[in-house]
């Protein structure tokens, strides 16, 4: 599977620094012939996955997102809300990275560290605290839950 640039040689940094350091397209341009594949957020999702060591039994069984609605994104089929992708990233132990990046392929807003709620996120995302401990927090300096206990 490609990384997140689409490119399994180059990063998205590397690349970052050849647009910027290039006086015209044109000098680069040769550099995306190789690049096969856009960035997918089912693929992404599947490469964390894989990388973290999780089944999407394990997901559905950590997450309590419903079993048919799991498999539905994972084929494409579905795009899940940001709360949703939280909780999945959540539950793998995903880095910050890792969590905006799903974030961006899903085309939802990235954590923002000047946004409470989000900060909130950040700082449980960076002690790998758990979906419910971050739940609990963000219930605890009154923002909204990522999940109401007895709903998915």
């Amino acid at each position: 599977m490609n990384d997140a640039s689409g490119k399994s040689g180059i990063t998205t940094s590397q690349l970052l620094s050849m647009i910027k350091k290039s006086e015209q397209f044109s000098d680069i341009a040769e550099v995306y012939h190789d690049i096969t594949e856009t960035p997918v957020f089912c693929h992404y999702l599947y490469d964390i996955m894989e990388k973290h060591r999780f089944s999407a039994k394990d997901i559905i069984s950590s997450s309590g997102i419903e079993r048919s609605y799991f498999y539905h994104i994972l084929s494409g089929q579905k795009m899940p809300g940001r709360n949703m992708i939280l909780r999945i990233s959540l539950c793998m132990r995903a880095t910050l990275t890792e969590t905006n990046q799903l974030l961006r392929l899903s085309n939802q807003g990235v954590l923002y560290a000047k946004v409470r709620r989000d900060a909130a996120i950040i700082f449980a995302i960076e002690k790998k605290c758990t979906m419910q401990q971050t739940n609990d927090l963000l219930l605890s300096i009154d923002e909204a839950p990522l999940y109401r206990e007895g709903s998915s």
